[in-house]
């Protein structure tokens, strides 16, 4: 028989049992919550830095990898059998374009019926479809513009009259010029392509030298304007440079691009050294030159500040090809955040004097490691190289590496 104190000791083993199993739970619960935490903190760190990891990938490319690897899992479990054509991929919000007003109605009706030939008396319905459409080619304009000749009487001055759309030189007007530049220049047609589709549209003769003297026109225009951007930018105390290889009629060439602020200055020569700095920025440039390791560089100017953003690419390379580079690496990335974290804040002048001076500690020691031979002593040795430049600091302001 089942007396009242078995009952009571049931009862509290049972409870017991209840309270061990809550426990794990109680536990489970707060490792999700903690690993939320540090999910959200390292998407925060990742953030902060992730313009710096893929230093020669546009934007737009380095986007489109993280999306793509994003949905790797779906595509494993569900390989793409539509042969790699474009469109919305699977799991992603369909994007709409903006549906523009109709700027005319056109009533499509009908008289009698196809089949049997009875009279309609009225519309059952409308179903309303609306149409893009380009307007048919415009005929070609040929205004003649009679510059008057005047004579002042008082003081016998000759002036001829002017206008505003009749251009000094030449009988192509401004239209002309403009849709070839951009013929040429964005929708990169060869100069007989632009006269075909000149003819084509506009019922225009031109052949491929007047194209070519069209674009060039076109250039000598906005002359003014590139010196005024370049003349914005030899002013300018910071700016960011660096120069990428392209052809130019089968020849080697280099875009240069000249970044401030407020304006960017592309030069494309066929140098790549010192040479095209100081044609763009002067020879008494004072400012600072955000910039790679490349030599032309700190022959053009001393006051240069390291980007971060080749040496986190070359870590992470480095990291990915011998295990000696992973702390490196990780390293490298800390440092540069509580950096720039800090000089985000209210410094004072010797306060940041002081951070700058912990900072490039923490570098030697980073570059005195022992490491074998290979990417990592590589790596090592491009930051002693720039050790002077990692860190260029500003009693005023701060440079964005």
């Amino acid at each position: 028989m089942i007396t009242d104190e078995k009952v009571k000791q049931l009862l509290e083993q049972i409870t017991a049992l209840e309270n061990r199993v809550e426990e794990p739970e109680q536990a489970t619960e707060e490792f999700k919550q903690e690993n939320q935490q540090l999910r959200q903190e390292n998407k925060r760190f990742r953030a902060k830095v992730r313009w710096n990891e893929e230093p020669h990938t546009p934007p737009s490319k380095d986007q489109s990898e993280q999306e793509e690897s994003s949905s790797s899992d779906e595509d494993d479990e569900q390989p793409c059998t539509d042969g790699g054509t474009s469109g919305r991929k699977s799991g992603h919000d369909p994007e709409w374009r903006d549906v523009p007003d109709p700027d005319r109605e056109i009533e499509a009706t009908c008289d009698c019926c196809p089949e049997c030939g009875e009279a309609f008396d009225e519309s059952a319905g409308v179903s309303p479809r609306l149409v893009e459409e380009l307007p048919d080619p415009q005929p070609l304009e040929v205004p003649q513009y009679n510059w008057n000749h005047y004579e002042c009487h008082s003081c016998g001055t000759e002036t001829v009259a002017s206008h505003p759309d009749c251009p000094n030189k030449g009988q192509f007007g401004v239209n002309v010029i403009a849709q070839a530049a951009l013929s040429r220049y964005d929708h990169r047609l060869p100069y007989r392509k632009i006269g075909d589709r000149f003819e084509q549209l506009y019922g225009l003769e031109l052949s491929g030298a007047a194209a070519w003297h069209a674009t060039e026109r076109a250039a000598r225009v906005g002359r003014c304007e590139y010196e005024q951007i370049r003349h914005q930018i030899q002013q300018a105390d910071v700016v960011h440079v660096d120069e990428t290889g392209i052809k130019r009629d089968g020849e080697q060439a280099w875009i240069w691009t000249f970044t401030t602020e407020n304006h960017t200055l592309h030069a494309v020569r066929e140098s790549r050294g010192s040479d095209v700095p100081a044609e763009i920025r002067g020879e008494d440039f004072a400012g600072t030159v955000v910039c790679d390791g490349w030599t032309a560089y700190p022959a053009f100017s001393s006051n240069l500040q390291r980007c971060w953003a080749h040496i986190f690419r070359e870590a992470e390379d480095a990291a990915e090809k011998q295990a000696e580079g992973e702390p490196i690496y990780r390293t490298l990335k800390q440092l540069y955040v509580a950096f720039q974290t800090r000089m985000e804040s209210d410094l004072t002048v010797r306060e940041r004097v002081e951070l700058l001076r912990v900072a490039r500690r923490q570098l030697e020691s980073l570059i005195k490691r022992s490491v074998p031979d290979g990417p990592v002593a590589t790596l090592l040795g491009k930051i002693e190289g720039g050790l002077d430049h990692w860190l260029t600091f500003h009693p005023e302001e701060e440079v964005n590496t």
